[in-house]
């Protein structure tokens, strides 16, 4: 054979597997692009339904305990015992359940878990398209030749974690402290 022919012949299985990885890493990207915009899309919707079921959840539970306060206020004061104050003990009173605030704290507990959960997958699927536009030679072939940018990962977070990693501190650990209307910070 010919050392031109085979020269070409070389060239031409070194083209080919230029052409097929490129198409092999743009499709990657591709399918991981698509799939984070995809859980972009559904982290926002579990947020919004996690708010929306927490806020009306507590609205039920505010709206209870304030017409059983009103109610209990308003037995209380229809008695008229003639001096006998103490009787209402003995006789049968409505009572106050705490059911709807316990569902209510395992409902805080379960969306907030949910909602990490698909955060959690979505800094998974940015770090692989992250390693796609910066590790060799994929990088070549998605940043350099196709164009692709790494998307900017945009976590849902809290001021006050924001507030913890610049500062390097955490020292709030009074759950119940009381608030300042004043200070916005917490």
């Amino acid at each position: 054979m010919n050392k031109s022919l085979i020269a070409i012949i070389t060239i031409a299985f070194i083209g080919i597997g230029i052409v097929v990885a490129y198409f092999v890493y743009d499709n990657k990207y591709i399918t991981l692009n698509n799939l984070y915009e995809a859980q972009v899309s559904e982290d926002k919707l579990i947020h919004d339904e996690m708010w929306k079921i927490l806020k009306q959840q507590a609205g039920v539970t505010e709206a209870y305990s304030e017409s059983f306060t009103k109610a209990y206020k308003e037995i209380m004061d229809a008695r008229n015992y003639g001096g006998e104050m103490m009787k209402w003990i003995h006789e049968s009173n409505p009572t106050y359940t705490s059911a709807m605030h316990e569902k209510l704290m395992v409902s805080i507990e379960t969306y907030r878990t949910k909602f990490t959960n698909v955060q959690r997958k979505l800094i998974s699927i940015h770090n692989e398209m992250k390693n796609l536009t910066t590790l060799f030679p994929s990088r070549f072939f998605v940043v350099t030749i196709g164009g692709h940018v790494l998307p900017e990962l945009n976590i849902v977070t809290s001021s006050k974690t924001e507030k913890a990693f610049v500062t390097g501190k955490d020292d709030d650990t009074d759950l119940f402290e009381k608030k300042n209307p004043a200070d916005t910070t917490k």
